[in-house]
């Protein structure tokens, strides 16, 4: 390798480690673990949130709920003036039973990728040819 490539792979390196070192503290990432959100989100889709607790109506956060270790994504139905907020999974009936206040936000979505939705595309194509059991709901 030169001279050139080696210093041209090192600003990358460089550059990702800034990047990442920038990102890590403001961004996380979680997989969508039910079916409370679908359509809007699918079992496996991999959504990355922005760490802010200044959620607004509308926005699908991220919270720490009881009896929930790993979280829950849910959309804002309605913000309190005392800073609680009422959420509700897409695909449910009624909103959530109670509040969550506004410090048990981890954050809000900002990106979805649809990996959720590939896996089951790729699952139904494989089915037709071969015998495979439908995924668990």
């Amino acid at each position: 390798m030169n001279l050139r490539a080696v210093a041209a792979w090192a600003g990358l390196l460089a550059l990702a480690a800034v990047a990442i070192a920038w990102a890590v503290p403001r961004y996380g990432a979680v997989f969508v673990g039910g079916w409370s959100m679908a359509p809007t989100l699918c079992r496996g889709d991999l959504v990355i949130y922005r760490r802010a607790a200044d959620a607004r109506q509308g926005d699908v956060v991220f919270v720490s709920k009881p009896g929930w270790p790993e979280g829950v994504l849910h959309r804002v139905i309605s913000v309190s003036p005392d800073g609680g907020l009422v959420l509700k999974g897409d695909a449910n009936m009624v909103p959530d039973r109670d509040a969550v206040c506004g410090s048990a936000v981890r954050g809000v979505c900002a990106l979805v990728v649809p990996t959720g939705r590939a896996y089951l595309g790729a699952r139904r194509v494989l089915a037709r040819w071969y015998n495979l059991p439908s995924p668990a709901a």
